[in-house]
């Protein structure tokens, strides 16, 4: 009893000096936490808010303002990293389940609708007689003519087992008509084709790297493998693949390497996004000779598995220097559903051989990756882009698809389809001027406006006839390309894709025919 006064005091005493210590740590902490100039910064940024919300005498849009102020932010980060509004996470969801809720179609946005590329067999478009060539105009009496590509597409997909109504113009008989579609499940399709080339070697064709396209690979490869003789060799066709998942990358190059062998590895701002990849069990063609193929649309994660296998010389690399993406991106998602999507690390190979340099993420193209091999069919010269961009030989082929395809049994087209195609093009207004054609008329302008002699005008004016008579004549210098093409177009439409690539592409494409040479060579 004596003693608790004394107690008393000294647990008081102790309390206060507990309390002080804890008013200076925690201000103590604050100093450091505001000394670093991200978090000073960004207070400052809702002190300003707090002034405009209570002294600013006009109207505050405050979305238009936390939008400009988060964009204005984000620009000055790399391409790659961005806002993610809720809307946009779906199509983020499809990639990491290998799926999507839709009609089955593929297809490319034009001012009146979406043209019908190819239809997935046995999908829902097909089973109500869409064709490649048609144009989707409207979907549940939406006009497309008035939406953006993201948003018609928005429209044609939904939940499994919705309906939606299809308004669709087909040109080869000049009809449009109303067609109800019951939405399915659709698998993304990540290998379109897998087969042996007429050299007995495997050919396997991959468009992405979304979730799924590791198991569909390893399953064309045990397919082609089993009970068959001895392959020569193995091609990966990565042309024009934009990338996918990271997991997916690292997993398909497992499939081809030794346990233990080294893939890929990641470092990053934070030591938790620094990780190494080995392989984890053996190569399961047993070694096979392997050839990747890839281009500059060659990208991401389709760069991940060329580049660990050429770095661990398990394959060489055929075609044009890849895109240059050595960057890895992470998804962080808010409370109200959207997000960040943000370059977390960058990825590199045996070496260290890095796309991207150090601390270069706002020079967002790397390098990429060299091939051992370059072969530059040049199919994307400035002609054939425009011819392409036009999507007249789409319509042409689409027109007389029964008779290309009988006329190209068992050989390529002759050129009397080469003039007929350039009538139609005439026809339908198609004009190609090349740069050298654009830079002579440029120059005339500048010689009359200098007013320059006429021997000098004369001069500019010949070489501008000549220009325009080449450019007439690109028709026939580039007669192989446009055969081919009106080849695979009406094959696509009539047959489908498998039977496409088996009948046409495997002999028409010299990428593919000269990988397959390399590999009988080395077998």
């Amino acid at each position: 009893m004596n003693n608790s006064p004394v107690l008393d005091r000294k647990s008081f005493l102790v309390s206060m000096i507990l309390i002080v210590l804890i008013v200076i740590t925690a201000g103590g902490m604050a100093v450091y936490v505001l000394s670093d100039p991200s978090i000073s910064q960004a207070l400052s940024i809702s002190l300003a808010a707090i002034m405009i919300q209570e002294a600013y005498q006009g109207e505050v849009d405050w979305q238009a303002l936390v939008e400009s102020g988060r964009n204005a932010m984000l620009d000055k980060l790399d391409r790659y990293s961005d806002y993610v509004p809720v809307r946009q996470f779906e199509n983020l969801d499809e990639e990491l389940t290998g799926a999507y809720g839709g009609i089955g179609v593929s297809i490319i946005y034009q001012e009146d609708g979406l043209l019908i590329m190819s239809v997935r067999e046995n999908g829902p478009a097909a089973e109500v007689g869409l064709l490649p060539g048609d144009l989707v105009t409207a979907a549940d009496s939406v006009s497309f003519a008035e939406l953006t590509s993201d948003k018609a597409i928005g429209v044609l997909r939904g939940e499994e087992g919705s309906k939606v109504r299809v308004t669709v113009y087909r040109a080869v008989t000049d009809e449009t008509f109303d067609v109800d579609i019951t939405r399915r499940r659709i698998p993304l399709l990540h290998v379109p084709f897998a087969g042996y080339t007429a050299d007995s070697v495997l050919y396997i064709r991959v468009l992405d790297f979304e979730a799924g396209a590791t198991e569909d690979i390893a399953v064309a490869l045990d397919s082609l493998l089993e009970g068959r003789a001895h392959p020569r060799g193995l091609i990966l066709d990565l042309r024009g693949n934009p990338g996918g998942l990271f997991a997916e990358a690292y997993e398909t190059a497992d499939l081809f390497l030794d346990e233990g062998v080294f893939m890929v590895g990641t470092d990053g701002r934070s030591r938790w996004n620094d990780h190494k990849f080995y392989a984890q069990s053996d190569d399961i063609t047993g070694g096979l000779p392997m050839a990747v193929i890839v281009d500059r649309g060659s990208a991401s994660s389709a760069e991940i598995v060329a580049g660990s296998l050429q770095a661990s010389a398990r394959a060489f690399l055929v075609g044009d220097t890849t895109f240059g993406k050595g960057l890895v991106q992470g998804f962080v998602r808010f409370p109200d559903g959207d997000g960040l999507k943000l370059t977390i690390s960058r990825y590199y190979f045996a070496g260290p051989i890095y796309l991207n340099d150090f601390d270069s993420t706002l020079n967002d193209i790397g390098h990429g990756l060299v091939p051992d091999y370059l072969f530059d069919v040049r199919r994307m010269n400035p002609f054939r882009r425009k011819l392409e961009n036009s999507l007249l030989m789409s319509g042409f082929a689409n027109r007389h698809q029964d008779e290309i395809v009988e006329a190209s049994q068992g050989d390529t087209l002759g050129d009397f389809w080469v003039r007929r195609f350039r009538d139609y093009a005439m026809e339908q207004g198609f004009s190609y001027s090349s740069p050298l054609t654009e830079s002579a008329r440029e120059l005339m302008v500048s010689a009359l406006d200098e007013k320059s002699s006429a021997a000098t005008e004369k001069m500019i004016t010949s070489v501008i006839d000549k220009s325009l008579t080449a450019d007439v004549n690109e028709f026939d210098n580039n007669k192989d390309y446009i055969k081919n093409r009106l080849r695979e177009i009406a094959y696509e439409r009539k047959y489908g894709t498998y039977r496409t690539y088996k009948d046409v592409l495997l002999e028409t494409r010299p990428e593919i025919n000269f990988a397959s040479q390399l590999l009988v060579e080395r077998d």
